[in-house]
């Protein structure tokens, strides 16, 4: 990758390379550069798993990113937002989450639940982790069924 470019109508002249794009990260690696760490790119990253919750990519670097920081309450919601999607899934990728990042877990009170769900996965209405920040979450309290079906002979007059 050359740091510089040549402009084609003057060959003599060197113009410095554009700056990416402010609305995405011209990366694909779990890390992200010194440079894009700041609560903006957290921003960013939680939007684009609005749009893709299926990303895990994004997900890992929204975890990443917020733990670099050291916003614990971030990292509490992307580990929740993680969760979620991953369902019953990925099971040695969850305790190891589980493992590095116990203390912002155990701080919000969320580290032993989440390990007692560790094979199970958690529902995104469960009311247990509702936390700012989360994406994907969907709390409901009380029961889940808004409509209950009647029978047809009870409808008639």
């Amino acid at each position: 990758m050359t740091p510089f470019l040549i402009d084609p109508d003057i060959p003599g002249r060197i113009r410095p390379a554009t700056p990416p794009a402010v609305f995405g990260l011209p990366v694909r690696t779990l890390g992200i550069a010194s440079h894009w760490h700041s609560p903006a790119t957290g921003a960013l990253l939680a939007a684009e798993i609005g749009r893709r919750p299926r990303n895990l990519h994004t997900h890992l670097q929204r975890i990443s990113l917020w733990a670099s920081l050291g916003d614990d309450a971030a990292v509490t919601a992307a580990l929740i937002d993680f969760w979620i999607v991953l369902g019953r899934c990925g099971q040695a990728l969850r305790q190891r989450m589980l493992k590095n990042h116990a203390a912002p877990l155990a701080e919000a009170g969320l580290a032993e639940y989440l390990a007692e769900h560790l094979e199970t996965g958690i529902d995104q209405h469960d009311p247990r982790i509702a936390c700012p920040g989360s994406v994907l979450a969907r709390p409901v309290a009380g029961r889940r069924q808004f409509v209950r079906r009647t029978s047809t002979a009870a409808n008639r007059p």
